[in-house]
């Protein structure tokens, strides 16, 4: 029987020619013919009818063997790019320099700067509106910097309107953490805080995948690894730095996304994203109303 003749069989398909190569290279090095063949989109691997069930064999010994080698990550999908929710945080944390500058919010930096004693006498927004709130022109410039990389790196995988929720949310969380640290007399303004918490969300995305897979604990803590390394470089140092609140900040985040990352996010869609951005400016424009009412 000539080859022309012989009945092949399909045994794998896959996306990747380079996958469909490695199979075939099993096969030639067990001495079972195959060939390689385009179908549609996708590549496919066949081989002789007779020798289907020794192929198949050494595919699934083959597969057996480098288990570990070959899994696939966890899936951490991009969703989207992040320039649009960076540009509504830019507009954000400027527009309320200006209007401070400009005497429209005239009580905000007294009433919205995170005090300790403000804090545990209930004026818990402090723990909000000190994120928007900057002590010169270089401390908003570098502020926002850091928040359109971190941030738009988190809102890749979160979407934008979710990314810049949890963000307010855990910065807030580290801004009320650092409040039960310090002492009564303490205050603190910056966004840096809501910063670090978009790398622990970060962290924590990537940490929860990783342990998906089911690796070594090394592994599985090289995002967390690469957070206190982070803060470490960024967190720590200047005279008037707050480095608590650096860190509670990234401890918020990281929880966080540990436990967001748990769930496809693709379900939110769009309306989703644009319910959970509409929801964090809401609690922003409350929290500025609230403080420059006192």
């Amino acid at each position: 029987m000539s080859i022309e003749d012989r009945q092949w069989v399909r045994i794998i398909e896959a996306k990747r020619y380079r996958k469909i190569l490695e199979f075939d290279l099993v096969l030639t090095s067990v001495g079972i013919e195959s060939r390689v063949e385009r179908l549609g989109r996708d590549w496919v691997l066949l081989v002789p009818n007779n020798l289907e069930r020794s192929a198949r064999e050494q595919i699934s010994l083959y597969q057996f063997e480098n288990r570990i080698l070959n899994r696939t990550r966890a899936p951490s999908p991009i969703l989207e790019s992040g320039v649009g929710g960076c540009v509504v945080f830019v507009v954000v944390i400027w527009s309320i320099w200006i209007f401070e500058g400009m005497g429209i919010i005239p009580n905000f930096r007294n009433q919205g700067a995170m005090w300790v004693l403000a804090v545990e006498n209930g004026e818990w927004w402090r723990c909000i509106t000190a994120l928007l709130l900057h002590a010169n022109i270089a401390h908003i410039v570098g502020n926002t910097v850091m928040g359109v990389v971190f941030g738009c790196l988190v809102a890749r995988h979160f979407g934008s309107g979710l990314c810049w929720l949890l963000v307010l949310v855990c910065g807030a969380m580290g801004n009320y953490l650092n409040a039960l640290i310090q002492g009564p007399m303490f205050a603190s303004i910056g966004a840096s805080t809501a910063t670090f918490a978009a790398v622990g969300l970060l962290a924590g995305l990537f940490f929860r995948r990783r342990l998906i897979i089911g690796r070594g604990w090394r592994y599985n803590a090289l995002p967390i690894a690469g957070a206190i390394g982070l803060f470490i470089l960024l967190g720590i140092g200047g005279e008037n730095t707050d480095v608590i609140a650096h860190f509670t900040g990234m401890f918020c985040g990281v929880i966080v996304g540990t436990v967001v990352a748990s769930f496809n996010l693709r379900w939110l869609g769009r309306s989703g994203q644009w319910i959970a951005g509409a929801l964090a400016i809401f609690v922003i424009c409350w929290a500025v109303v609230k403080a420059n009412a006192g």
